[in-house]
């Protein structure tokens, strides 16, 4: 079984640089989109919230005043 060969980055590399040739390279192994996202929905883009929204939470009083300001 032949080793493939070791690929050393030079120092004078940026960084974006970097990141776009690991995100080409994951991209065409499969792995992820060519940004670098997943290809697959992970757990917290799956969970669905259960039960009632809250969508205002800070206490107020009957005329809509919050309590304690």
């Amino acid at each position: 079984m032949a080793k493939a060969p070791i690929e050393i980055v030079s120092p004078d590399v940026s960084e974006k640089d970097m990141q776009d040739e690991v995100n080409a390279r994951t991209c065409k192994a499969g792995y992820t989109t060519r940004y670098g996202e997943p290809t697959y929905s992970t757990k917290i883009m799956t969970t669905v919230p259960c039960g009632k929204t809250k969508l205002n939470v800070w206490p107020r009083d009957k005329n809509g005043q919050l309590i304690g300001d």
